[in-house]
């Protein structure tokens, strides 16, 4: 299952958009959702500065800034069939190796 994390702030406009979309797209394809305040830490503010929402899927920045439904659901669409496909490929790795008589 994908793992979305949202960096923002308090009474950030776009961030609440983002976090929106993230929901009614997390109703149709589940995915782990998080959503973390930069400014908790110095070093996020530092990171991150004004350049927030930044959105992570599977510790890989897909996004910052405005994102649209229809973009974070492909994002999401694709992040499900990589982890889907990975899972295949650990399956057939484990059936492949060489049976020991």
């Amino acid at each position: 299952m994908p793992e979305v994390i949202i960096y923002s702030r308090p009474d950030c406009h776009l961030c609440n958009v983002v976090e929106r979309i993230a929901k009614t797209v997390q109703a149709e394809h589940p995915f782990i959702l998080t959503r973390i305040n930069v400014d908790e830490t110095s070093d996020l503010a530092i990171r991150y500065g004004e350049r927030v929402p930044v959105v992570l899927i599977d510790q890989v920045e897909a996004f910052s800034g405005t994102v649209t439904e229809g973009e974070f659901r492909r994002a999401i669409e694709r992040a499900n069939r990589q982890g889907l496909r990975g899972v295949i490929r650990s399956f057939f790795r484990i059936f492949k190796k060489p049976v020991k008589s």
